[in-house]
């Protein structure tokens, strides 16, 4: 089983590649590689399922590769046979499910998200609050300190006293100034946004990291919802 790996991808999908294949079916690479191209799929499940990769190998040499879905993985694979190519077929399902489950930790019961309420200052100070009372119980002041400096730069690339800082050398209001949640309502809206569904979703059980992956993507849309109109008069005073 120490071979056979199962990771999230950047969009926080369960994935593997052609080498994790080959070195837990005990196959040459190559030879993987020859069941892909001889694959007929259509194009459009390829397109979803597979993605051509580059890896360095041994000798320093960039090297071809192909990631794959869960589906992906099972289509190739199906043809493989015999006693050990069953096991590793089971072995990989087995692991696909628990990353799968790792990147949905809220679970089918999981309430479902409003995106327009986090265009709302008392939905975000509110989130905030909870989150916030949340790691407290988990770890005191320094979760506290640790998380919100983590959800910062998840969603800025600055830690929060950075935030604040660039505000105050950019003329803002120091009663505009009295966190960098607050600085970013009025700097950037649409990051609040995203901060405060990833304070949601946190709170709710799932992780951080995980969670910015998709909160980041929702710029966009929050942005897009401000466009057209969705946007408190506080969040620009």
């Amino acid at each position: 089983m120490e071979n056979l790996i199962v990771f999230p991808t950047k969009k926080g999908n369960a994935a593997t590649d052609t080498m994790r294949v080959a070195r837990g079916f005990g196959k040459s690479h190559k030879s993987v590689l020859k069941a892909y191209d001889n694959l007929e799929c259509d194009e459009e499940f390829n397109r979803l399922n597979f993605a051509p990769i580059t890896y360095t190998d041994s000798r320093n040499r960039k090297q071809r590769g192909v990631m794959m879905s869960r589906a992906g993985f099972t289509f190739l694979v199906m043809g493989f046979t015999g006693k050990r190519a069953a096991q590793f077929k089971q072995d990989y399902i087995e692991q696909f499910d628990q990353m799968e489950a790792q990147l949905r930790p809220l679970g089918d019961d999981a309430p479902q998200v409003n995106l327009l309420e986090h265009t709302q200052r008392e939905v975000q100070v509110a989130n905030s609050k909870s989150v916030n009372n949340h790691q407290y119980l988990l770890g005191g002041v320094a979760s506290v300190v640790e998380y919100n400096r983590q959800n910062c730069l998840l969603h800025t690339g600055k830690r929060p006293n950075e935030v604040v800082k660039a505000a105050k050398q950019e003329g803002l209001p120091s009663k505009l100034r009295t966190s960098a949640k607050e600085v970013l309502r009025h700097k950037e809206p649409a990051t609040a946004c995203a901060m405060s569904l990833a304070d949601q979703m946190v709170r709710g059980g799932a992780d951080l990291k995980q969670v910015a992956v998709v909160t980041n993507q929702a710029k966009q849309v929050f942005a897009g919802l401000m466009r057209l109109g969705f946007r408190p008069s506080q969040l620009g005073q």
